[in-house]
């Protein structure tokens, strides 16, 4: 009986060390896989400033999350977020789907830069954000289309092979700002925007859904803030804006003019 309790007391004081040594190095594990994932989805970086979770209650934050811009833009970041709270169901965690009760998203920053009158960062990173994840879905699809082996290994409950998926009951983005700029025929505008607050519920139950896969999850909130700066963008109709995209486009013009006149008169020159 002795023997017993003293293996069930080394049992029980190694797992509590386990869970001890994974709170404590829970926030490096957090970082990497928002870098590794957020920067699959985006085609950008993504990092994360902090992580903090309380085991019991299921409440975190995140703080300090940035999107870096694709390339060929002046801002080293098209998306910061000042920080993000959320509010897990913790029994779930050990479900196939994850509930999130809720999650608050507050100061989100968007840097929306014109690189010519038809194009902008914001466009190309929720081109980049598609055509990953449609990516992602198809080579999950594929994987689940494969025939089955014929001696597989049972899987614990909550597990498999597509992994986990989410469900988020409700999330508020609050507080946040466009800053929007453009340069154009050598001249630059710059203008700030309130981004409008957003509230979405149930997200991953859509058509009959239950949860979506992680990927799949960010980027649909992702897609949300952006289309949503650029929706904003678009309807203000920004004058000062739409003067420099009209004066920068004289201004190619002209240059493009007096380009021609040069090379004719040197033209006439030589012969």
């Amino acid at each position: 009986m002795k023997k017993f309790l003293l293996v069930l007391l080394i049992i029980l004081l190694l797992l509590v060390g386990g869970v001890y040594y994974l709170f404590l190095n829970l926030e490096p594990i957090v970082k990497k896989a928002v870098n590794k994932y957020g920067s699959q989805i985006t085609g950008t970086e993504v990092t994360l400033g902090g992580f903090k979770l309380s085991p019991l209650s299921g409440e975190a934050e995140l703080t300090g999350i940035r999107v870096a811009n694709p390339k060929g833009y002046q801002e080293p970041y098209i998306l910061s977020v000042g920080s993000v709270y959320a509010k897990l169901n913790v029994k779930s965690v050990l479900e196939p789907v994850i509930v999130v009760e809720q999650i608050r998203i507050t100061e989100p920053a968007v840097s929306y830069e014109l690189k010519d009158v038809t194009k902008s960062n914001v466009s190309e990173l929720l081109a980049n954000i598609n055509k990953n994840t449609s990516s992602a879905g198809a080579g999950t699809k594929d994987a689940a289309q494969k025939p089955a082996k014929a001696e597989t290994k049972a899987q614990p409950k909550g597990e498999t092979g597509a992994g986990k998926k989410v469900v988020i009951n409700l999330l508020n983005v609050t507080g946040g700002n466009i800053n929007v700029g453009a340069s154009l025929g050598g001249k630059g505008a710059t203008a700030d925007v309130p981004l409008p607050d957003i509230q979405l519920k149930d997200i991953g139950r859509e058509n009959g859904k239950e949860g979506k896969s992680i990927a799949e999850t960010v980027s649909d909130v992702l897609k949300k803030i952006l289309d949503t700066a650029y929706e904003t963008v678009v309807k203000q109709g920004l004058s000062g804006l739409k003067n420099l995209a009209e004066d920068g486009a004289k201004a190619l013009e002209g240059a493009a003019q007096n380009l021609q006149e040069s090379a004719k008169g040197l033209l006439q020159g030589i012969f």
